[in-house]
């Protein structure tokens, strides 16, 4: 595998040392030295934030790499996530369940890899795609950037595309991926909410209850959270006693569904559910409010989270079941056999996926045989 690092190639600005990386406003402001606006630059390489070695992807100083706590699913691609802020920024806490309110100029990096077997994570890595996502005046802005087979190069792909990938599974079996790359407007499906009665793109991830737990950033795990507020960036952080956690998937690796007692059980389940699916299941998404299916945290009534309800725009999409969600009976609720089926038109979420998550399915079958109550019609 030939070493790639990704850094700037226009004329006048800064490259790469072997002692020290530095970039200039263009990195942060998608300009040129002269101040022509490249948007997007002309090739992922010019952006200069990220270089992809073979074996694990490298940061150009500044550039803050960071995990969620649970995982969001998409097709088991395993996936690096960056930061960066425009120097001289921040932004402020804003409580758990928020998208952090980032300055103008932050990009988001994130990619995703497929190893050749799933159960060996960090052995034979490709990269697929990188997104990045920057603030702009208007809102954000997503790019799609999509590698070559040997993972040496990204070719900007506005129009999306679509790759068959195999792939050992977790089972030991070959599994067949249709994995897709988004169409920069269909990044509104997942991604659009009405704040102050406007219609915007934000990001999934950035909230305080995902970050809020460890990474290693080379000098031993830290909270990123309280890693945030030392760089000067988070503004606000309480004690971290005080902020909600996400369930941490890695404390779960191991562990059978059958084997986590109820506490776990509801916490992990609930954590899935808002990472997966309440960035368009809450009061705030368009699919939210005409299936009335809210699935954020921050929900807690029954009828509002699916139980005993009858589903509001499901159309074919119910499998021939009654209602959302069935106490006990996870086999009779909507929301499972969404999340279970592979067939095109009924599965949730329509994009992202196309295969199942074994290891979801099993863990929202679990919530729902564990809640009490029946629907009578």
């Amino acid at each position: 595998m030939i070493p790639l690092l990704l850094m700037f190639a226009c004329e006048g600005e800064k490259q790469t040392t072997d002692s020290e990386t530095t970039t200039t406003d263009s990195a942060t402001t998608g300009e040129t030295g002269d101040g022509t606006d490249t948007a997007p630059v002309d090739g992922l390489a010019l952006y200069g934030l990220l270089g992809w070695d073979g074996l694990d992807f490298t940061y150009a100083d500044g550039v803050v790499p960071y995990e969620l706590a649970t995982p969001l699913f998409s097709d088991y691609a395993l996936k690096k996530r960056a930061l960066l802020l425009p120097e001289g920024t921040s932004f402020a806490y804003t409580g758990a369940d928020e998208v952090f309110e980032m300055p103008l100029g932050t990009r988001i990096l994130k990619s995703f890899l497929y190893p050749a077997d799933l159960r060996a994570p960090e052995e034979n890595l490709r990269v697929v795609e990188t997104r990045v996502l920057t603030l702009e005046e208007d809102g954000w802005e997503a790019e799609p950037w999509v590698w070559n087979a040997d993972s040496t190069d990204a070719s900007f792909a506005p129009s999306g595309a679509t790759e068959e990938i195999e792939v050992i599974g977790l089972d030991g079996e070959p599994l067949v991926i249709q994995y897709l790359v988004p169409q920069k407007n269909q990044c509104i499906d997942c991604h659009e909410l009405v704040i102050e009665e406007e219609r915007t793109i934000v990001p999934i991830g950035p909230k305080a209850r995902h970050l809020n737990r460890g990474y290693d950033h080379g000098a031993g795990e830290v909270n990123q959270l309280e890693h945030l507020a030392e760089l000067g960036w988070l503004t606000g952080l309480p004690e971290l006693a005080e902020v909600p956690r996400a369930t941490d998937a890695r404390a779960l690796e191991g562990v059978a569904v059958s084997a986590l007692d109820a506490e776990t059980l509801d916490a992990a389940a609930r954590d899935y559910l808002d990472i997966n699916c309440a960035h368009c299941h809450n009061p705030r998404a368009s699919e939210g409010v005409s299936s009335q299916l809210f699935l954020d945290r921050a929900t807690t009534e029954p009828f509002d989270l699916g139980v005993c309800k009858r589903p509001g725009s499901a159309g074919g999409g119910t499998g021939g079941l009654t209602f959302d969600i069935v106490p006990g009976e996870h086999t009779q609720s909507i929301l499972w056999y969404r999340m279970d089926t592979e067939v095109l038109g009924e599965m949730m979420p329509d994009l992202g996926r196309s295969v199942r998550h074994d290891y979801g399915v099993e863990l929202v079958a679990a919530w729902i045989n564990g809640l009490e109550g029946s629907c009578g019609e």
